[in-house]
């Protein structure tokens, strides 16, 4: 190149990542949707879309970490899976080849777990129970988590009526929790009776000691901050203690669940994400969420304000870790002691009830794409063969990336605008995901996009026939001697497939 020539204009490339947010997901999960990819495609035209793949052994480890941690803190007690989080005939009987007990909330609930194999020993009735729910809990002896007094006495009487022997074993939920410490925002709820009336379940359970077994108090509190674990754990303990003075014989505490799970596969993008979103609202020209709604946050004149209407995606504790860290925090009122302690040195059992954490990671939800067309702001969507019900829980929004299988990559071209996933209902707000997302390559008709970590209030809680539309099927994939099997969710029975490869214990 001479002095005279002009240098050519190097065209400066924006190589910022688009937004991105990918899912953690279980081992046998990615090799299924790596190996396996056509018979993702075949079983969605046998079942049809939407789909539900369900990993029920995932959940053999669940537990078996929860397990660990009753020995590592030298705790005596029982694990009752919390069921009303997914359906799925599989995971209950699955659950049934373990060492676990299950919880169950309705009548309906509590019929499919005894033909799934669960003694009535080994169950909990919990949640509001019409006549027909609380009769049939007492007739088969299963263990009663009470809300109310009416409850109680109503459990009493039906037990009387029938000239039962043996016992009703009865927790009481409580609720109302407080401290001289904390205050907290008052938020009213509908479970539990309030931890200023225990006078009044003290003189019940006193007075009906031949028809009752307490098996000690409950409580569930998903939310919790810290000390507001804290403050319920030292609230319960107390009035366990007190039952004893009482004349009470509780056989432990009953701390319910709420353990958090992890969606998001690495922190910083988490917080790289949220931040982003947040920023997104302060300019015009880039919205990166559905009608610039900022997922319960928003612009005041240049202010971001709100709150988040999603939960977090990756926590610093879960699963398992976290109950260990409940158990462990120090309690002021006990002179710093932990729970685990206290319980343990009391002679105590402790008694949870997970729902979310042991189905962390046991299935993902498959819908087929029916099209693509641009919003009438200019925005892409792609429209699955599926609807919101199918997807979407009544308190958290999951924002991870879908995994999308392609049929044929070369149809497709590249996708740096992002797109919103949208359903099938013939209603303007059947909005699937309110993110905005960045596939590669724009999906076409007939590809399927995965959303991963569904199995947990997602995939069934509240799904719906709206519009006479399908909700989703259920097939079970396990794993064995490396190779994958499918199952239809009511065909999946571990005892059968056990005793067929002449497995002993």
């Amino acid at each position: 190149m001479t002095m005279n020539q002009t240098a050519p204009k190097i065209e400066e490339q924006d190589n910022t990542p688009p937004l991105s947010l990918p899912p953690i997901i279980n081992p046998i999960t990615q090799a299924f949707l790596d190996q396996e990819q056509q018979t993702v495609f075949d079983l969605v035209d046998a079942f049809g879309s939407p789909m539900n793949l369900i990993f029920p052994q995932v959940i053999d480890q669940n537990i078996k970490a929860f397990k660990e941690v009753y020995k590592k803190n030298n705790l005596a007690g029982q694990i009752y899976f919390t069921s009303k989080p997914n359906k799925s005939l599989s995971i209950m009987r699955q659950v049934s080849m373990n060492d676990v007990n299950i919880d169950v909330s309705s009548e309906g609930a509590l019929k499919t777990v005894l033909g799934c194999g669960f003694n009535p020993s080994r169950i909990e009735c919990t949640g509001p129970k019409n006549l027909e729910y609380l009769s049939l809990a007492v007739q088969q002896g299963v263990t009663i988590n009470a809300d109310n007094l009416t409850e109680l006495k109503q459990a009493v009487d039906i037990r009387r009526s029938l000239g039962l022997k043996e016992k009703l074993r009865v927790f009481v939920r409580l609720s109302g929790f407080n401290s001289p410490r904390v205050k907290f925002t008052s938020q009213d709820g509908t479970f539990g009776i309030h931890v200023k009336d225990a006078p009044q379940i003290f003189e019940f359970l006193k007075a009906h000691q031949d028809d009752l077994d307490f098996q000690g108090f409950a409580y569930y509190w998903s939310s919790a901050s810290e000390e507001q674990r804290i403050v319920a754990l030292e609230n319960a303990l107390e009035l366990t203690f007190a039952a004893i003075e009482h004349g009470l014989n509780p056989k432990g505490l009953n701390i319910g669940g709420g353990f958090h799970i992890q969606y998001a596969a690495d922190r910083n993008q988490w917080l790289r994400y949220i931040d982003t979103v947040k920023e997104s609202l302060l300019e015009f020209d880039e919205q990166l969420t559905w009608n610039n709604n900022g997922l319960g946050f928003r612009n005041e004149g240049g202010l971001i304000k709100g709150a988040a209407n999603y939960v977090d995606h990756f926590m610093p504790r879960t699963g398992a870790d976290d109950f260990d860290q409940v158990m462990n925090l120090p309690l002021p009122s006990f002179d710093g002691m932990s729970a685990a302690q206290i319980i343990s040195d009391s002679l105590l059992e402790l008694y949870i009830e997970p729902g979310r954490s042991l189905l962390d990671q046991l299935g993902v939800t498959v819908g087929r794409v029916n099209f693509s067309k641009p919003s009438v702001n200019g925005e892409t969507l792609v429209a699955l063969d599926m609807n919101r019900s199918n997807m979407h829980s009544t308190h958290q929004k999951l924002l991870t990336d879908p995994v999308v299988l392609y049929k044929d990559k070369a149809r497709c071209r590249p996708c740096p605008e992002g797109v919103y996933y949208v359903g099938n209902l013939c209603v303007s707000y059947d909005i699937i995901t309110y993110n905005k997302t960045f596939p590669t390559l724009l999906p076409e008709p007939g590809d399927l996009v995965v959303f991963a970590n569904t199995a947990p209030y997602i995939m069934d809680f509240i799904e719906s026939n709206t519009l006479h539309q399908n909700t989703g099927q259920k097939v079970t994939i396990t794993q064995e001697d490396d190779r994958f099997r499918w199952f239809t969710d009511e065909k999946y029975k571990p005892v059968i497939q056990k005793y067929l490869k002449g497995e002993t214990a």
